[in-house]
């Protein structure tokens, strides 16, 4: 009995020992499981329970002055990290019934907008860890509310994280308004999914891939004794790029500081105005008025009548120019005589040629063509200076007889009237320039008889400001005509410190491309003709600038207002550059509906001549001093100024001869 019990005992043992070897294994096996084959898995869930994700906003690129004209760096629209902070919670943290009393004392403490008070209910319901309550909180603020939170949550036994801030760079404006309309903004609240900015208009949304970066991301413990302003960086956030303008702060300033004071005084709806250097269309002022304050963006666009201030105008809104395409008739002309002298064939138009002006009378226009100052013979310096629609109408007429209108159509959008000047800010208009053959939306011809004639004195012709000023430029530029462009470079730190750079338009690689679209010695001749408009006698001597030359051309439009041309509304215009052969810049100016009548001393408000033209003499005088650029005229004062030497002056001769003849002419 005995020996068959101890057998029984080894075999129990056996078998409680392989049992246990089983379970051993059992355990092995699930370890090996857990630890080797599934470690990632219950890593996450681990990870999931005990750290968080939050994003690491990026550095929104930096727009800088232009380089070239100063030196140093003035930022004009920047993103720096400030004692700004947005507060977070983690809602999944806090218990149900400690959210009401935690979203009283943020009340209480932080004073938050009333759509931030309304919405922090609903976010702190939310099953999230992270929702954010309040943003832009000051340094002070967090101080405050952190005062209360840590012992409140250390009370009630809350992880001190389940309200946390995060740091942020926010959109800065130095100047206020100045280039409003043209760098624009940023909305403050960001795209939820991927933490980028949303610009409102500008360069921050033309210029978007550049500025915009790529958040990073930080890792946060989920704990009662873990502060959460501090972690992990897993993946570093990649900062935008920066972008040096061609604009320069001091000439935007002196633009828009003399442009409000033009608009305020003719008592216009607005004004606009674009300066070129142009030999590199390079953008040096682009200005606006009424002006629009990037900081308060909102009340722009949640006021119908703000948000037109908000939209760029001279590379949106078109105007029938007026005069100031008589340039471009004449320089037609000229092409038309060079093509035909090649050929052998007597010239369209003799620019000493004298041409009968009297009559208004023109092939296909029931309304006859008129004159402001009536001559009967003028050359085509004189129709320059005194700006006669009559004299453009007959050798435009000539143009479209004898080269065909398809060919003078072809020359006028060879200066870039019809298409977009390319320019960095979206929603440019191409403008209208009409096509022979082409039927409008009425089912009418684009393109009539009576369309030279028209075409001839600015009108039957959609325009911008850009257009207008590129077109001048290329004048102004030899008869080379720049592409416009308001960035000079846009430039990338990379992670290494290193800078790259992504866009150039310095050098002669950017401007050697430019297209030839008029003789040099053409331009130089319409130049001549430009310069006897601001003399004794021309329609804009108010845009005489003392001490140096100046050639342009003054514009006066009716206003189309409800389908017919108005006596009341006006544009009013002056294009012109300095000095004369070698140009410093290219200014436009428009102004909008400036007040109708006869201002004594002053003579008709609502005239370029009139009102326009000051704005011209006032910024090209302080632009050329800012600049350094000597004096060319250097007699050309007023008689009571010491310095004036009137025959001395730069074109006192050629001028005094052009009126004796015109006078000869028309007696």
């Amino acid at each position: 009995m005995i020996h068959v019990s101890e057998k029984k005992r080894k075999t129990l043992l056996i078998f409680s020992s392989v049992c246990i070897l089983l379970l051993f294994c059992l355990l092995l096996a699930k370890f090996f499981r857990l630890q080797v084959l599934e470690h990632e898995r219950w890593e996450r869930r681990a990870e999931a329970q005990h750290f968080f994700l939050v994003k690491e906003p990026f550095r929104r690129g930096t727009f800088f002055e232009n380089t070239s004209l100063k030196k140093g760096e003035q930022p004009l629209a920047f993103s720096i990290e400030v004692p700004l902070y947005h507060l977070y919670a983690d809602p999944k943290s806090i218990p149900e019934e400690q959210k009401k009393e935690i979203r009283e004392n943020i009340l209480r403490l932080l004073c938050p907008q009333i759509k931030e008070a309304t919405k922090m209910a609903g976010e702190l319901r939310k099953k999230s860890r992270s929702r954010r309550l309040i943003s832009w909180l000051s340094e002070e603020q967090k101080a405050l509310f952190s005062s209360w939170w840590f012992p409140y949550a250390k009370k009630y036994h809350l992880p001190s994280n389940a309200l946390f801030f995060v740091a942020d760079f926010k959109r800065f404006h130095p100047m206020g308004h100045l280039l409003g309309q043209v760098i624009h903004t940023i909305q403050e609240k960001r795209d939820e999914a991927t933490g980028k900015a949303l610009p409102t208009g500008g360069l921050e949304l033309s210029l978007n891939s550049y500025l915009e970066g790529a958040v990073g991301w930080r890792r946060l413990m989920r704990s009662p004794h873990n502060s959460l302003e501090t972690g992990e960086v897993l993946v570093a956030p990649i900062h935008g790029a920066d972008v040096e303008l061609t604009i320069s702060p001091v000439i935007q300033a002196i633009l828009e500081e003399e442009l409000e004071k033009g608009v305020k005084l003719n008592q216009a709806k607005g004004g606009i105005a674009i300066m070129v250097e142009p030999k590199t269309g390079h953008v040096l002022a682009l200005a606006q008025y009424p002006f629009f304050f990037p900081d308060t963006y909102q009340d722009y666009f949640n006021t119908p009548e703000l948000a037109e201030h908000s939209k760029m105008k001279a590379i949106i809104d078109t105007v029938e120019p007026g005069s100031p395409m008589k340039a471009f008739t004449v320089a037609c002309a000229f092409k038309a005589n060079r093509e035909r002298k090649e050929n052998n064939l007597i010239p369209v138009v003799d620019p000493l040629e004298k041409i009968a002006t009297s009559c208004g009378s023109f092939p296909g226009r029931s309304k006859r063509i008129s004159d402001v100052h009536k001559h009967s013979f003028l050359n085509l310096y004189m129709g320059v200076q005194h700006s006669s629609n009559i004299y453009m109408a007959t050798i435009a007429g000539r143009v479209s007889r004898i080269m065909g209108d398809e060919w003078y159509r072809h020359q006028l959008s060879l200066f870039g009237f019809g298409e977009k000047t390319g320019i960095e800010l979206v929603g440019e208009c191409p403008g209208l320039l009409p096509h022979p053959g082409k039927l409008n939306a009425h089912k009418k011809l684009e393109w009539s008889k009576a369309t030279p004639y028209s075409l001839a004195m600015g009108y039957n012709i959609q325009v911008t400001g850009a257009q207008m000023v590129r077109g001048y430029s290329a004048i102004a530029n030899k008869g080379v005509l720049p592409t416009l462009t308001l960035v000079r470079k846009i430039t990338r730190v990379d992670e290494n410190g290193e800078s790259q750079i992504l866009v150039d338009h310095t050098g002669e690689e950017w401007s050697q491309n430019f297209p030839r679209v008029l003789d040099q010695d053409d331009a130089l001749e319409l130049v001549r003709a430009l310069k006897f408009v601001t003399k004794p006698g021309g329609t804009a001597t108010r845009a005489d600038i003392n001490g140096y030359t100046e050639a342009g051309k003054t514009g006066t439009t009716m206003k189309l207002v409800g389908g017919r041309y108005s006596e009341h509304a006006h544009f009013a215009s002056f294009v012109g550059f300095a000095p004369a052969m070698n140009p410093a810049f290219v200014l436009y100016v428009g102004l909008d509906e400036p007040l109708v009548g006869y201002i004594p001393g002053r003579g008709t408000n609502h005239q370029g001549g009139t009102c326009a033209a000051p704005i011209f003499r006032e910024v090209g005088r302080r632009t050329l001093e800012f600049l350094g650029v000597p004096m060319d005229d250097p007699f050309g004062f007023p008689p009571q100024d010491p310095r004036s030497d009137q025959k001395k002056a730069d074109w006192y001769k050629e001028n005094l001869a052009l009126t004796k003849l015109c006078e000869q002419w028309n007696r």
